[in-house]
């Protein structure tokens, strides 16, 4: 037997005991420091036989014949080429009614483009006949803000839908929107499709009003929290993301108890931290990145005040990419063909552009093979990294955008550790009764 390359270690010095954490199977096992040393000492053989077990179930401890490496581009490969799920982001408009001060959009003035009729029907063929065959379609709508053109979303459901009850599919439908323009109409509509929605807020009231305004100059805190009641009132499923960075850091707490006093206490919420590295064009103001521990922090605030966490599901940083599976594809106002939403603004990203017929033509295969092919094991840098399981390399648009390649790391910091530990404190809350595992062995 030998030790997992993919093991990450958490010591507590007081009471002698350890945590390991294997990336590649989420799988989490206590030990003492003994069998800690033993394993760092390529001494397993010696660990008597209840504690083995225990590691070999969690992959702690492997065969030594097992190469993990290949083991783990199988696992990816696997994710990318399933005939499961067939996935498209579909961008209605580039155009948004807000003016946020770090929208690296240029607040839908740099691409501004709103589908046609003509585009809305080439999509639908697009769609149905890539979709034809899988168990389950699944819809994610994205601008801009995308119900600027109400019409334009519900038209596609309501064809998609007809479209995958005809052949006993199972239908997701996603969106991200700003919040500011739903109306009793539009809720109802979106309830009528089991949509899941995405909110937007930035930090406390007063904070929040700075940094998302519209384009008059109002803030919209206000109207986002109206729609999360009404969403509340109508069961439709949504959770917040809140975007954090130096300036806005210190006013979670407050937005958090904002929320709980509200009726709010309980719904999903994700962290993303505002950084300059954007894939359209840089921000009007200087966002000062917050590091991956203060935002570990944060999921454990709110996981403590009784919110739905996910430490894991960081953007850019953690849990991979669905641009990167082949049955994956973004639809832009144009028609255009890309695998990433945020890769419009970048022509040499472009797949093809859509015919009357439903067809991809024009097809940029060079662009496919990168992003359909990008595997963090042929990335230097991510190839022995130990969070390559949980990371995949990281975001291909930032890598891009940093390097000039995709085929780069799409990450700063290395070590996910902070948010390794605050994912197992959620999952496993009974291992830090008495242990706080403050230090980090890679």
């Amino acid at each position: 037997m030998k030790e997992s390359m993919y093991n990450i270690y958490f010591l507590d010095e007081r009471s002698k005991k350890c945590i390991v954490f294997n990336t590649m199977y989420r799988s989490a096992v206590q030990i003492d420091n003994e069998v800690f040393n033993l394993i760092k000492n390529e001494e397993i053989s010696k660990i008597e036989n209840e504690s083995l077990e225990e590691l070999k179930n969690g992959r702690i401890v492997i065969d030594d014949n097992l190469d993990e490496t290949k083991m783990l581009k199988i696992k990816f490969n696997r994710g990318k080429f399933n005939r499961k799920v067939a996935g498209f982001t579909i961008i209605p408009t580039h155009a948004c009614n807000l003016a946020c001060k770090y929208c690296y959009q240029g607040h839908g003035n740099v691409l501004s483009d709103t589908m046609k009729e003509e585009t809305i029907q080439k999509t639908l063929k697009f769609i149905k006949k890539k979709a034809l065959g899988f168990k389950k379609l699944s819809l994610t709508f994205y601008g801009g803000e995308p119900l600027l053109f109400p019409d334009i979303v519900f038209k596609i459901l309501e064809k998609m839908s007809e479209f995958v009850n005809k052949n006993n599919m199972e239908f997701q439908f996603k969106m991200a929107t700003n919040g500011t323009l739903i109306t009793e109409k539009i809720a109802e509509n979106l309830k009528k499709y089991n949509c899941s929605v995405q909110l937007t807020l930035a930090g406390s009231r007063d904070i929040h009003d700075k940094k998302r305004t519209d384009k008059k100059g109002n803030g919209t805190y206000d109207r986002v929290i109206n729609t999360m009641s009404l969403f509340k009132e109508d069961k439709i499923k949504f959770h917040v993301r809140v975007d954090v960075d130096e300036d806005n850091y210190g006013t979670v707490d407050l937005l958090l108890d904002d929320l709980k006093e509200r009726g709010f206490g309980g719904i999903s919420i994700v962290f993303s931290s505002i950084e300059r590295e954007t894939c359209y064009r840089e921000m009007e103001y200087g966002a000062h990145k917050v590091g991956l521990a203060s935002l570990a922090h944060l999921f454990k605030v709110a996981h403590e005040k009784g919110f739905k966490t996910n430490p894991m599901d960081i953007h850019n940083v953690v849990q991979g990419c669905g641009a990167l599976q082949d049955n994956f594809f973004t639809i832009d106002p144009k028609g255009d063909v890309y695998k990433c939403y945020a890769a419009p603004y970048y022509v040499e990203h472009r797949l093809g552009t859509i015919d009357e017929e439903g067809e991809m033509i024009l097809i940029n295969y060079d662009a496919y093979c990168k992003w359909t092919l990008r595997d963090p094991l042929c990335i230097e840098g991510c190839r022995t990294c130990k969070f390559s399981p949980i990371c995949g390399g990281g975001c291909a648009m930032v890598a891009y955008k940093k390097n000039g390649d995709i085929n780069s790391p799409g990450c700063e910091e290395k070590n996910l550790g902070e948010i390794v530990r605050a994912y197992i404190m959620q999952n496993c809350p009974e291992l830090f009764e008495e242990c706080a595992y403050e230090s980090i062995r890679l």
